[in-house]
């Protein structure tokens, strides 16, 4: 097939997003010409080279979010042509949608947090997400949704039908996990000695949880704070400098680490010697580090809300994100339980193996072969 992907939403790389598109494209090109539509600043960055991938570069001063928005919206469908290609698939269709479609085209939607966080975004971004995506996301042909929890809040949200959303669940990156330095290395370039325990998230504050994450680092028992340090890896993101301010005032704060953006060298390593992985957010779409975490053989306590316990299944652990009390109980339990915390590793094991990114994308490239 010839495959037209819009990859406006790329993040320069550093997003769930970025690493999805990225993900979907790797699989695509193995059997396919794909032409990526991409900001030039994005084409050296971008991890996927291969004989059918072509670039169609966009200029730099629309990377503006307002111009990128409403660029992407009413000119690029007309741009290029899109009639000519077998398939047309927008990525991220939570953020970058057409005024028109052709009947081939695939949009995969991520998630609808902003109705859960509040002050989240702006109010103009929040009226683009509230009033213009709902009304041209109902016009797109093929309607894919990463989990059930994201699909219900495009029903109750979007009040679009549900017979036009299907679910197709995300996969991660196995290569991503292989592990090429050794532990004592590991500790060397991040600067933590101790056992640790483990988030990795952009430093998104209220969304993703962080100051919650402190504050029941604070009430674990000492015998486990003097033992294990905490790691908190990601890029720093809106409302980063209150954690920063609170992990500064912090009684554990030579405990706390920050590691920043995490290459993909360090980041199996940092997955395979954590100890726990804690995963507090208040809202996550689908949260592949969760299955970062569980296929690297790290038990992993998650929030209880959105996508988590659905993707996590039976392989995890879950406390109420609002209550650090909670939080710092179930991580207390992992770790002095051997038989919880090995049963948490086996589950995570065998839970990880049912998600891929060559079933999702395959999904989405057998759209129209099986009449969907």
């Amino acid at each position: 097939m010839k495959i037209f992907v819009s990859c406006i939403a790329y993040d320069e790389g550093r997003s769930g997003i970025s690493d999805y598109i990225a993900s979907v494209v790797r699989v695509m090109v193995e059997e396919h010409q794909v032409d990526l539509l991409i900001y030039k600043s994005d084409i050296a960055i971008f991890p996927v080279k291969h004989p059918n991938l072509r670039f169609i570069a966009v200029a730099e001063y629309l990377k503006k979010p307002l111009y990128s928005m409403f660029w992407h919206l009413f000119v690029a469908p007309f741009c290029y042509r899109l009639k000519s290609y077998d398939l047309v698939f927008l990525p991220a269709g939570n953020r970058r949608l057409f005024v028109r479609y052709p009947s081939r085209t695939v949009v995969t939607f991520h998630d609808l947090s902003q109705f859960h966080v509040s002050a989240k975004y702006d109010k103009l971004r929040m009226a683009y997400i509230k009033h213009i995506i709902p009304h041209y996301l109902k016009k797109a042909p093929h309607i894919y949704a990463i989990s059930e929890n994201t699909k219900n809040d495009i029903i109750r949200f979007y009040h679009i039908p549900p017979n036009r959303i299907k679910v197709n669940y995300n996969g991660y990156d196995r290569s991503k996990l292989q592990v090429r330095i050794s532990e004592i290395e590991l500790r060397t370039r991040i600067g933590v000695e101790k056992p640790y325990l483990l988030y990795i998230s952009r430093l998104e504050h209220p969304g993703k949880n962080h100051l919650n994450l402190i504050k029941a680092y604070e009430l674990l028992p000492a015998a486990i704070r003097e033992t294990h340090d905490l790691i908190l890896a990601g890029s720093p993101w809106s409302g980063s400098e209150k954690i920063y301010e609170y992990a500064s005032q912090s009684v554990d704060k030579e405990r706390i680490h920050f590691s920043g953006f995490v290459p993909n060298d360090i980041l199996a390593a940092l997955y395979k010697y954590a100890r726990l992985y804690v995963f507090p957010s208040l809202y996550e779409g689908f949260g592949i580090p969760l299955l970062e975490a569980m296929a690297s053989g790290v038990p992993v306590v998650c929030a209880n809300r959105s996508s988590l316990p659905e993707i996590g299944g039976n392989a995890v652990l879950s406390f109420d994100p609002e209550y650090p009390a909670d939080i710092a109980t179930k991580i207390e339990r992992v770790l002095l339980d051997r038989d919880l915390y090995q049963s948490l590793v086996d589950r995570g094991l065998q839970r990880a193996s049912e998600f891929s990114w060559e079933k999702h994308t395959h999904t989405i490239l057998n759209t129209f072969t099986e009449g969907n």
